[in-house]
């Protein structure tokens, strides 16, 4: 960047006329910034000031640059457009140089300003990220399945194991009765038994 001041002073009939030029041109010779004042006297006592402004405009966001500094250099991805401070962004994962058309965003866990490769590699990355909670998922699922089968299976034998039970009290309790009658019956026995022997004798 070059900076040229240029200050002329003309005189003609009975005026006097100041011009102060400041410009600021790029290494191509093509003006970045320009400053210029115009002092005109008529000779009557009548002074004309002017001042003039010139910019270049930002060819990826339209804006006007007034300053050296606001110029950032081209985009060093595509290489072609210059950024501005106003329209430059940085990639967040390899932090090249962006320019408004060459900057992505991509949506995560956060979001992120991304060049175009990085922004593969990132969608890449989540869909890997994706088919392993996929099959975590499944995983997680066939195991949850497998603890209610088991659970179920824990059940139906809990129930065989009740109505195994339940049979066995049953049949203890029918076999306690039947041992209870033939008590009965077998002490009937006996009775009629004795009445008929002390009978007889009696006899």
């Amino acid at each position: 960047m070059a900076e040229l001041n240029n200050v002329e002073i003309n005189f003609g009939l009975d005026m006097r006329n100041i011009f102060k030029r400041r410009l600021i041109v790029d290494p191509t010779g093509h003006t970045i910034h320009g400053n210029s004042e115009r002092l005109t006297d008529n000779g009557q006592n009548r002074l004309h000031y002017t001042h003039r402004q010139v910019a270049i405009w930002c060819p990826n966001c339209r804006r006007p640059i007034t300053d050296v500094a606001e110029l950032t250099g081209r985009c060093d991805y595509c290489g072609t457009k210059s950024c501005c401070v106003h329209c430059q962004a940085d990639c967040h994962v390899c932090h090249r140089r962006l320019c408004g058309n060459c900057r992505r965003g991509f949506v995560g866990s956060r979001i992120l300003t991304v060049c175009p490769i990085c922004l593969v590699k990132l969608r890449q990355r989540q869909y890997l990220e994706d088919q392993m909670l996929i099959r975590k998922a499944a995983i997680e699922n066939w195991a949850l399945r497998q603890r209610q089968i088991n659970y179920i299976h824990a059940l139906q034998l809990q129930a065989a194991r009740s109505r195994m039970l339940g049979q066995i009290q049953a049949s203890r309790i029918r076999t306690s009765g039947q041992l209870a009658a033939l008590r009965e019956i077998n002490k009937i026995k006996l009775a009629l038994a004795k009445l008929r022997f002390y009978g007889g004798r009696s006899v």
